[in-house]
């Protein structure tokens, strides 16, 4: 049985207090999407807009539910229990313990942009990173949905790994695409389990300068990309080594039409080890595996526009 949400029934019939944010038209300043606070009827701005008011509200008063007040929009959003709810009073827990990560009405149009997944159904939709129904607090919000859904989640360092992918599937190399994959966690295993392409171009070089954070490794990732092989990155956000051919093949691993070898590695090692994949396609998508399932699909397009903030018809 999926999580509930404890403060759904306590929330009065309110009416908004006024017509836009009510710190920004005091201050003059702009938002993007507009929460109103169920307790109070306090309307603010939502977590991608400059000055966060409705989360600030809920951080000052505790108030528990925000409800959306963007047009063709009904779903609720619980600060307190980390719960989305639908229109209907639905609950939904982003920690994939329910059916619907998402509204109904956001589920079609979130379907429209999305490969098909595995032939077989998954217990719930394909996180796509940019698509911010998950939560208020968008692509932050999808990054905490795909960790809920993969045995190993590190933050600080696997989210970077997937942004890096997400870099190279959009910008590729000297006008082309490029596809390439990386592996992430039980670094160990995976050196077990692949071999050299070539000798390893990041032999030798210090840890310090092979942190997966650091802006200088990662355009030496994104031009040694172009070769074949995968980059194999530790929990701790060191790319071990570069240009390795996985071995590992999981004779049980079902992929949708269409998807050729690299994606077959990527499940493969992710199903015999405790490694998360994260597959570089050439059509610019971005796939993420973990045991030998795809849990998300990322179009690169869809997170940048969330990531800078840019005003678009997405909730946030």
């Amino acid at each position: 049985m999926g999580k509930k949400c404890g403060h759904v029934d306590q929330n009065p019939e309110v009416t908004p207090r006024t017509d836009g944010c009510e710190e920004c038209l005091l201050a003059g300043d702009e938002w993007v999407h507009l929460r109103l606070c169920l307790s109070c009827g306090h309307v603010g701005c939502c977590d991608d807009s400059e000055n966060q008011h409705a989360t600030a509200h809920f951080e000052s008063t505790r108030h528990p539910i925000v409800e959306s007040l963007e047009p063709g929009e009904g779903w609720r959003w619980c600060y307190v229990d980390e719960i989305l709810i639908h229109a209907e009073v639905d609950v939904v827990d982003p920690r994939g313990n329910e059916n619907n990560a998402m509204p109904e009405h956001d589920r079609s149009s979130f379907s429209a942009n999305v490969t098909s997944a595995l032939s077989a159904p998954l217990p719930l939709p394909l996180p796509l990173i940019g698509d911010a129904a998950v939560g208020p607090n968008g692509n932050r919000r999808m990054f905490k949905s795909i960790c809920q859904r993969v045995r190993r989640c590190n933050k600080k360092n696997l989210e970077p790994t997937i942004e890096l992918a997400v870099e190279i599937a959009r910008e590729g190399r000297e006008g082309r695409r490029i596809g390439t994959l990386f592996t992430f966690g039980d670094a160990e295993g995976v050196l077990a389990r692949s071999r050299p392409l070539i000798l390893d171009p990041l032999a030798g070089h210090s840890e310090q300068s092979r942190e997966i954070r650091d802006p200088n490794l990662r355009g030496t990732i994104k031009e040694l990309a172009q070769l074949d092989g995968a980059f194999v990155v530790s929990d701790q956000g060191i790319v071990v080594s570069a240009c390795r051919y996985l071995d590992a093949v999981a004779s049980d691993v079902v992929l949708p039409y269409g998807m050729a070898s690299r994606h077959l590695a990527g499940a493969s090692i992710s199903q015999v080890t405790d490694a998360v994949a994260i597959v570089v396609s050439e059509s610019s998508m971005v796939r993420v595996f973990d045991d030998g399932k795809l849990v998300a699909e990322i179009m690169p397009e869809l997170w940048v526009m969330d990531h800078y903030n840019m005003q678009h018809s997405m909730p946030c």
